[in-house]
C-alpha cells in the first residue's frame, strides 16, 4: 500500500548489510555511536575484526572525544566523618548497572583517618595508626571480587646527609598501561633541595632518578605524571610556583603561575596531548590555563577556555546566588582530565560543571554534622577499555 514502508526479506537484506559491515570505515562509524565504553566492550565479542577496529588508538581517540568518560561519583573526606563518604552521581541505565554491581563504600575497612586517591578504576587508600609508618592499599570498586593489594612499605629515603625530609608523596604513574606508582621524596636545607623519585617495579621500590635544585622549596600535594613529566605545586619563598620534573632528562623547573591565578584555589589536570591545565574561578568565570614548553624549551601559559558560571547555572536552572560572593569563597576541588569537568564548592554545596557536555548540577550538600570538607576525589569510568583476545574469540577483561 502506498505510504507504507517495505520490509526486505532476510535474503534480500543480507547484501546491503554485508556492504556496510564488511567496510571497515562504515563499521567504525557505527561503533563510534554505541555511546558507552561498556557497550564497546560487548560489541567486540562479535569477532576479532571488530576488536581490531575498536581497539585501534586512532579509533579510541575519536570515541573518547565523542563520549568522554563519565564520572560515576566522588569521595568526600571531612573533619567529622570517620571514613570518606562515596557520593554516587545518577547515571544512564547502562552505567547505573555498573555502579550497582560495584563496592564503593569504605566503612568495612578496619582503620581510622585515611586519605583516598583514584587512578583509572583503582582506589589508593593511605592510613596511619599512631606513629607507625603509613599503610597503602589498593582496591578495585568496580570489581569487588578482586582481592585487595597492599603496596610494599616505601624505602628509607633519607640518603643525603644534612637534609631535612618533609612529608613524602606516592601517586600513580599515568604514563603506563598497568598499575605503576611513583614515590617522591623531598630533602632540603637552606642551600638546596634534592628530589628523589622512586618507582614500584615487581613489588619493589627502585630509584628512578634524582635531581638537585639550588633553590630551596617545599612541594605541595597533589602530583600528576604524564608525557614523562611530573607536575605539582611548590612553595618558593612563600610564592606558589609550578613544579615540573622531566623524568627523561632528570631536569627540574620552577615556573611562575599566571599573575591572576591563586594556585592554592586552583585545580590541576593533564592535557590531552602534553602539558598541564590549571582551572580556577575569577569574576564568576572558570578560567582554564594550559602550560606547554615550546620547541626552544621556553615555558608558556595560554588561556584556553573561559566558562561563564552565571550563564551555565541559568541554562541548568541552578540559583546563581551561591556564586555571587567573592571568588575567594568558591573553591575548586577537582578537575577532570583535559579540564572536561570541574567540581567546585560554594556556600557548602558541591557542584559538578561538566564543561564538555555543557551540563551543571548540584551533587552534594555539606551537612553540619559533616564538619569541614577537606577535598573531593572523583571516581571515573575506566578508560581506555581493556580487551582480552582468546583463541576461541574475544572476551572483555573489564
Amino acid at each position: 500500500m502506498e505510504g507504507q514502508g517495505t520490509t526486505l526479506s532476510p535474503a534480500a537484506a543480507a547484501p546491503a548489510i554485508s556492504a556496510v559491515l564488511d567496510n571497515d570505515d562504515l563499521l567504525c562509524e557505527i561503533l563510534l555511536r554505541v555511546a558507552f565504553p561498556t557497550s564497546l566492550v560487548r560489541a567486540v565479542l562479535v569477532c576479532k575484526r571488530w576488536l581490531r577496529l575498536a581497539s585501534a588508538p586512532a579509533f579510541l581517540r575519536r570515541f573518547r572525544d565523542l563520549h568522554p568518560p563519565h564520572i560515576l561519583g566522588f569521595y568526600v573526606p571531612t573533619t567529622c566523618l570517620k571514613f570518606p563518604r562515596f557520593v554516587p552521581i545518577p547515571q544512564p541505565p547502562e552505567l547505573a548497572d555498573v555502579v550497582r554491581r560495584g563496592s564503593f563504600y569504605l566503612n568495612t575497612l578496619v582503620c581510622d583517618d585515611f586519605d583516598v586517591d583514584w587512578w583509572n578504576g583503582l582506589l589508593l587508600l593511605t592510613y596511619q595508626v599512631h606513629n607507625q609508618p603509613p599503610v597503602r592499599i589498593l582496591r578495585c570498586p568496580l570489581y569487588p571480587a578482586r582481592h585487595t593489594a597492599i603496596l610494599p612499605a616505601v624505602p628509607n629515603t633519607s640518603i643525603h646527609d644534612g637534609l631535612e625530609y618533609e612529608d613524602r608523596e606516592i601517586f600513580p604513574n599515568g604514563s603506563g598501561d598497568g598499575p605503576s606508582y611513583f614515590y617522591l621524596a623531598i630533602g632540603s636545607n637552606m642551600q638546596q633541595t634534592i628530589v628523589d623519585v622512586y618507582v614500584l617495579q615487581d613489588n619493589i621500590w627502585a630509584i628512578y632518578c634524582s635531581t638537585v635544585s639550588v633553590i630551596p622549596f617545599s612541594l605541595l600535594l597533589k602530583s600528576l605524571t604524564g608525557d614523562n613529566k611530573i607536575y605539582s605545586m611548590a612553595y618558593v619563598n612563600q610564592t606558589e610556583m609550578l613544579f615540573l620534573l622531566d623524568l627523561v632528562s632528570s631536569s627540574l623547573s620552577l615556573v611562575n603561575f599566571p599573575e591572576e591565578l591563586d594556585a592554592l584555589n586552583a585545580g590541576m589536570s593533564l592535557a590531552d596531548d602534553s602539558g598541564v591545565h590549571l582551572a580556577h574561578v575569577k569574576d564568576l568565570q572558570i578560567r582554564i590555563w594550559l602550560h606547554k614548553i615550546d620547541t626552544k624549551g621556553v615555558s608558556n601559559w595560554f588561556l584556553v577556555n573561559t566558562v561563564c558560571l552565571r550563564e551555565m547555572c541559568t541554562n541548568n536552572m541552578i540559583p546563581i546566588c551561591g556564586f555571587e560572593d567573592a571568588d575567594d569563597f568558591i573553591k575548586v576541588h577537582a578537575v577532570g582530565e583535559n579540564s572536561e569537568f570541574v567540581l567546585l564548592e560554594a556556600e557548602n554545596v558541591v557542584y559538578l560543571f561538566d564543561i564538555k557536555r555543557n551540563v551543571a548540577k548540584k551533587v552534594y550538600e555539606i551537612k553540619q554534622e559533616d564538619g569541614h570538607l577537606y577535598s573531593v576525589t572523583p571516581f571515573m569510568m575506566v578508560w581506555p577499555p581493556k580487551f582480552r583476545v582468546t583463541m576461541e574469540g574475544c572476551d572483555p577483561k573489564e
